[in-house]
């Protein structure tokens, strides 16, 4: 390489990092500093809005719940989520303060997502999340009273991005399954019953502790122990049974219960009683919707598995010559 060519290639590194620097106005901190005012421990108001609507979320005492545009328990997981993600956030550098670049950063737009967080009645942190950086590691954000739009560390995006509706508990049922004590399966032509029965020593002094079996209590014919295999896919599936997604009253189409295809009654000590109605959801065949103790504000909606699992009639519910090999 001539020496000529070496002085014109100096000479464009020179420019193309002299343009880099003055094309924006870009300003690293000395010092990080935390991007919100509150100390999140202190957070107990939350309000998003995007472009798949608003939510708001209130912490009382020590729960979050969503407030609006309907009141229903938070899911815990989302809510510690976004704690965690917005108590990481520092700011890094200043990106720029011309407005033509919000769209481009995303801190403007349909794409932005607009965020109030802090303590009501006190500091609300107020402030447009926009794009993550190349290396999914940075955040643009751009506060409401500024023109400023900052490369901020962290990436809270995926919590200011979710659907309202995504917000909600999806718990349909958590029970201690050694408390359940009957169980009824009701199909339109016939009701199944499970039994819990439990021998103590004093019934039976061959026994050092108490024994617990079922027994399967159709409306024809003996009743019979169930398989266990069987048994214990249906204890599971009601000691903790969750909704993949949900409908709304006044905003999707609650299908038709009356009556239910099928229905799960579950009876525990202490005369805790829970009502579970099933039946295929229209929008989709691999789905089916649950009514929960006839409430039909919020239908939850489960995989076809879910439902699929507690559906057994008495045959299903013998033990099969596999079974008894394995």
């Amino acid at each position: 390489m001539s020496r000529t060519t070496q002085i014109l290639v100096g000479v464009l590194v020179i420019l193309l990092i002299t343009w880099a620097l003055v094309s924006t106005d870009r300003h690293h901190v000395k010092e990080k500093e935390h991007f919100l005012s509150n100390d999140t421990s202190q957070i107990d108001f939350v309000h998003i809005r995007n472009k798949d609507g608003e939510v708001t979320l209130k912490r009382v005492g020590g729960n979050w719940r969503v407030t609006e545009p309907y009141n229903y328990p938070a899911n815990s997981s989302y809510t510690q989520t976004l704690l965690k993600k917005v108590a990481e956030l520092e700011l890094e550098s200043l990106i720029t303060r011309n407005k033509d670049k919000y769209e481009d950063y995303e801190v403007e737009g349909e794409e932005s997502a607009y965020v109030e967080i802090g303590r009501e009645g006190g500091d609300i942190d107020k402030f447009y999340c926009g794009k993550p950086s190349k290396t999914y590691t940075h955040t643009y954000l751009r506060r409401e009273d500024t023109d400023e739009v900052w490369l901020v560390s962290g990436t809270p995006r995926s919590s200011f991005t979710r659907k309202p509706k995504d917000w909600r508990d999806k718990t349909i049922l958590r029970l201690d399954k050694t408390m359940i004590e009957r169980i009824l399966l009701k199909f339109p032509d016939e009701t199944v019953e499970l039994l819990r029965t439990v021998a103590s020593p004093a019934d039976d002094t061959t026994l050092v502790a108490p024994d617990t079996s079922w027994q399967v209590i159709p409306e024809r014919g003996k009743p019979f122990p169930p398989a266990d295999r069987v048994m214990n896919r249906i204890r599971n599936t009601m000691g903790n049974m969750n909704s993949m997604d949900f409908k709304l009253a006044g905003i999707d189409t609650i299908p038709r219960f009356d009556p239910p295809e099928f229905t799960a009654e579950v009876f525990l000590e202490g005369d805790q009683h829970e009502v579970l109605d099933f039946v295929p959801d229209p929008d989709s065949d691999s789905r089916w919707a649950v009514r929960k103790n006839g409430n039909e504000e919020t239908i939850f909606v489960v995989y076809k598995s879910t439902a699929k699992n507690l559906m057994k009639r008495p045959d299903d519910l013998k033990e099969k010559e596999e079974d008894k090999e394995s």
